[in-house]
């Protein structure tokens, strides 16, 4: 029976090689996805900062004083000198009264390019409050419609408390519901707090004629 050889002693150990994976990140994907955080931080705020539908839906304001004839897209408004009272005249109806002013003022109408009937009004009081004028009721705006080359006259009636009445300004447009991108007249009335405490002392009655398309006789 033979014998198995012993191991030589003196031959070097066999070594096993291991072969060790380093998983490398991947910088590409992970650049991306940063990148992808990075513009969605910034729209975020691009968004916040500038408020594209508003913009897009506001309309556009054509400043103007009274007398001075401001240009629209659909017309030619001129607003007279305002007047005041704690009565109304309106032409044909009973006396109002108010606890507040009546003020009045007086517009000329001249349509461009098609048939116009304007119906938007309100106005910015000066105690930082808007107030609606509708087409009928005690406060109200009504012109009828005014024929290209044919001057429209009608006299805007609106009830404000006295407080309102110096720094008031007033807007007028075309579309009573909507004014999204169209344009819209404000009219620094140039009313002080003298001329509130006048009205709200005063109980002569102001006129507010019906709309007419001959001018409104002088006194």
């Amino acid at each position: 029976m033979s014998e198995s050889a012993a191991p030589d002693a003196t031959a070097p150990p066999v070594q096993v090689e291991r072969t060790v994976r380093r998983i490398r990140p991947r910088t590409q994907v992970l650049g991306a996805g940063t990148a992808v955080l990075a513009a969605l931080a910034v729209g975020h705020v691009v968004v916040t900062a500038f408020p594209v539908d508003e913009r897009q839906q506001a309309f556009f304001v054509r400043p103007a004083t009274v007398g001075e004839p401001v240009e629209l897209r659909y017309a030619r408004l001129t607003a007279g000198e305002p007047a005041g009272s704690t009565v109304l005249d309106p032409d044909g109806g009973s006396l109002l009264t108010t606890t507040g002013v009546w003020l009045t003022v007086p517009l000329t109408i001249e349509a461009l390019g098609q048939p116009r009937a304007l119906s938007f009004a309100e106005v910015l009081g000066g105690d930082g409050r808007t107030y609606l004028v509708s087409t009928g009721g005690r406060s109200s705006f009504l012109a009828g419609t005014a024929q290209p080359g044919v001057a429209r006259y009608t006299t805007l009636r609106v009830e404000l408390p006295p407080g309102a009445v110096a720094g008031a300004h007033l807007r007028v447009g075309l579309e009573q519901k909507d004014q999204r991108r169209d344009d819209v007249a404000e009219v620094d009335l140039g009313l002080t707090q003298a001329d509130a405490d006048a009205w709200a002392a005063d109980d002569h009655p102001v006129l507010a004629g019906q709309w007419s398309d001959q001018p409104p006789e002088q006194p």
